[in-house]
């Protein structure tokens, strides 16, 4: 199956379904798959052939999504480009990714998406020619650029060409490529196929029960697996609604839930935690929402009491990354709370998973390795880089997630922290989640980061990096008391710096790069 299938048969079967919010705007699945098909017919117009990229540098808004699946219509892969993108980025995605064509809005909040092209643009050659969603006057301050309603192909011009195209589509053709989010380096390009999408967005399916009624709310960075995927493609997959937000706003998350009757809302940790640090959080009307998914960081035991408590459910945890193509483990409602707690759940059917060695051994069960994924769901490799590619599987087709951790008794997946994370203390190796999950556990502490850093008599020591809840007052020596209470010794951080805020990335992930550059800069003086 091609991901935009799916969405060609809701349309002949349920066209008068609703299948896309955003706002006032509201397309029902007919109204989607014909915006579809205006955008892939000027795709066809504008030359764009079979593997050849595109860019969308859109925000979370209608146009993105009918780019992205037009993209798939012609057989070329789709490339988010995030409004938070400096100009510096804005150009290593679009031109790593040899991009032709780029769509693009003039500019969303404060980022001027025109100027940041404009400031690039004779740095990409790749790029033939750039698509503007705007007035008259945003497109003329692009040199050479068409306005989007001129792009459009109305009526049935082309219907023809782009069958024939169409055609020509296969499963294991890249229809997106994704950028990971560079947290400990340089972005990679995972490339994600026709048949990685489908089979990953059916696991997701099966594994989180989803019903023929859902209502998902977006408000996550269409740039991530968490939107691109998750969010989009399964809606289109399972015909039901998505109902999308520019970016996550707490207050406007609570009333979007509560208008629209959402049913799942997929976050991450800190999102939920913003979202009941709101004063009036129980004054909206959440009784729709059947299903919360969590991923993309640790989750804090105590979060899950307070979904428990607040929301009434019992969250989903979901592992994953964007090499293949979502959460590819998920806990189940009906697991233990226990398990809930302290596991990321079982592997999505069609989903293996190992724990390897530094030799790439499998270890016994409930030893500590290095998670390794094989199947359908896992990338075709880096774009234009061979030689990460190899250094990422072996020869069974495994994929190494950089990611340690292990399997108990019962066959749930544990996770630990990334390789490069770990810190040996000692001798001793110290995983930075185990340490941050204790400290989130302290009442007066909002977020936690640790680290290592060096010394010069047991090689690395631990750092934690602190943000109290609002108004708490909390010392170093308490925190360490406490994660003595919980941890073995070596694991307690021999420091504890207080921060009014931690870097974050776009999806709401501690940015632990930028604090490993802060130490690094700290320890060259």
């Amino acid at each position: 199956m091609l991901i935009f299938e799916p969405l060609e048969r809701w349309a002949k079967e349920r066209p008068d379904r609703e299948a896309l919010v955003y706002g006032d705007r509201r397309y029902t699945f007919a109204d989607y798959d014909r915006e579809v098909n205006k955008v892939a017919k000027g795709l066809l117009k504008l030359g764009v052939k079979r593997g050849e990229r595109v860019g969308l540098y859109i925000p979370n808004h209608p146009e993105f999504v009918f780019g992205y699946l037009a993209c798939a219509k012609v057989g070329a892969a789709a490339v988010p480009v995030s409004w938070r993108f400096a100009p510096d980025e804005v150009k290593y995605i679009l031109g790593h990714s040899d991009s032709c064509v780029v769509i693009m809005e003039p500019g969303f909040m404060d980022s001027d998406f025109i100027a940041k092209l404009n400031a690039v643009r004779d740095q990409l050659p790749e790029l033939r020619q750039v698509v503007v969603i705007g007035s008259d006057e945003d497109v003329s301050k692009v040199p050479g650029a068409i306005s989007y309603k001129d792009f459009l192909v109305e009526g049935p011009e082309l219907d023809e060409e782009l069958e024939a195209r169409k055609a020509q589509v296969e499963e294991d053709d890249v229809a997106l490529q994704l950028f990971t989010s560079g947290t400990t380096g340089v972005p990679k390009a995972p490339m994600l196929t026709h048949r990685n999408l489908v089979e990953y967005v059916k696991g997701q399916i099966d594994a989180s029960d989803l019903t023929d009624d859902e209502r998902l709310l977006m408000d996550i960075p269409n740039n991530h697996v968490g939107g691109a995927v998750m969010a989009i493609l399964s809606m289109v997959y399972n015909g039901t609604t998505l109902v999308m937000l520019d970016t996550f706003i707490p207050q406007q998350v609570l009333q979007t839930i509560q208008k629209e009757r959402i049913t799942i809302v997929g976050q991450v940790p800190a999102q939920y935690i913003l979202l009941f640090m709101q004063p009036d959080f129980d004054s909206y009307d959440l009784s729709s929402v059947k299903t919360a998914v969590i991923s993309g960081a640790p989750v804090p035991p105590e979060l899950i009491t307070q979904i428990k408590e607040r929301m009434g459910i019992i969250p989903y945890i979901g592992y994953g990354l964007t090499e293949v193509s979502g959460a590819v483990t998920f806990t189940r409602q009906d697991f233990p709370l226990e398990k809930i707690a302290t596991t990321i759940g079982i592997p999505n059917p069609g989903i293996e998973i190992r724990i390897m060695d530094s030799e790439r051994k499998e270890v016994p069960q409930g030893q500590t390795g290095e998670i390794a994924i094989r199947g359908a769901a896992v990338m075709k490799g880096y774009y234009k880089q061979p030689e990460a590619t190899a250094a990422v599987f072996d020869e069974e087709g495994f994929f190494y997630t950089g990611d340690m951790g292990f399997v108990d008794e019962d066959g749930h997946l544990h996770i630990l922290g990334r390789k490069k994370e770990m810190y040996i203390r000692g001798g001793e190796n110290v995983y930075p989640p185990e340490v941050e999950d204790v400290l989130m556990k302290h009442p007066k502490v909002l977020f936690a980061a640790v680290v290592g850093y060096p010394d010069p008599v047991l090689g690395e020591k631990g750092r934690a990096y602190v943000v109290p809840q609002p108004g708490a007052e909390v010392t170093e020596e308490e925190l360490r008391e406490f994660c003595k209470q919980h941890l073995a010794e070596y694991k307690v951080p021999d420091q504890v710096v207080f921060r009014e805020s931690l870097p974050l990335t776009p999806l709401g992930k501690v940015h632990k790069h930028a604090l490993y550059e802060e130490l690094k800069k700290e320890f060259e003086k």
